[in-house]
């Protein structure tokens, strides 16, 4: 009569295994162990057998809970520290070498606030510059060529004739920036903030432009050919002489 209940009770407990796995941790136990119910010829040994399952059930709760515990963490541009000057003392090494020199090539400047600094004609060359803040700041003819400006602010920032060559500016705030000029051919821009910015005369060839905001982009005489975009990502720019990856357009010529 004993063998029987116990052989209902796994039977009903492997389905609530399938139905909730908040429970099915216990449950499984009853039911891998399920033959040995079947061995159990009396009530002594089923009194035996629950508390063999019980003392597995505890020790490989134990163990589980034991377990390390992995947490995965997402970088969020500018969700660290701004300005880093007084936690790191190669980190103001670095910044007095760049303001000294004109150059830090390579450097990791992450989260530095250069707004309406000067760095015309910097050599910022594969330089880390995530999340930096360069908010009208002048970087005339500057060469930031495969730099990284993931997350980066540079509202109004003055770029003429900048090379950014396979930079990396995906999500970078360039509103309202002006590009005249700038080489940007094979740049990453994905889902950059582009609105209002000035690219007349840009070179943007091959350039990433999947899920940028454009609305009032100027691409007058710029050369967007071989550059990842749709026709729809276009539809408040300004186009003028532009050469696009479909052909030229002159839409919006005076």
């Amino acid at each position: 009569m004993v063998r029987h209940v116990l052989i209902s009770s796994v039977q009903t407990a492997h389905r609530s295994y399938v139905a909730v796995p908040v429970k099915g941790f216990f449950f499984f136990c009853l039911f891998a162990l399920s033959p040995v119910v079947s061995a159990a010829g009396t009530p002594q040994d089923s009194t035996d057998f629950f508390e063999q399952v019980t003392s597995s059930a505890v020790a490989l709760r134990s163990s589980v809970d034991h377990l390390p515990v992995q947490v995965a963490v997402h970088f969020r541009p500018g969700g660290q520290e701004l300005d880093r000057r007084r936690s790191d003392a190669n980190f103001e090494a670095r910044i007095k070498s760049l303001e000294s020199t004109g150059g830090c090539r390579g450097c990791d400047l992450r989260g530095a606030d250069f707004d309406e600094a000067d760095l015309s004609l910097a050599d910022l060359v594969r330089a880390d510059l995530t999340a930096v803040k360069l908010n009208r700041a002048i970087l005339t003819d500057a060469d930031l060529g495969r730099a990284v400006l993931f997350g980066a602010t540079l509202v109004e920032a003055d770029l003429r004739r900048a090379k950014l060559m396979h930079a990396d500016l995906r999500k970078a705030n360039l509103q309202d920036s002006d590009l005249r000029g700038a080489y940007l051919l094979f740049a990453n821009l994905r889902k950059a903030d582009l609105r209002n910015a000035q690219l007349q005369g840009a070179f943007l060839h091959g350039a990433d432009l999947i899920g940028a905001r454009l609305d009032g982009a100027n691409f007058t005489d710029a050369d967007l050919e071989g550059a990842l975009l749709e026709p729809s990502d276009l539809e408040g720019a300004v186009l003028c002489r532009t050469i696009l990856p479909w052909g030229s357009e002159d839409r919006d010529c005076p």
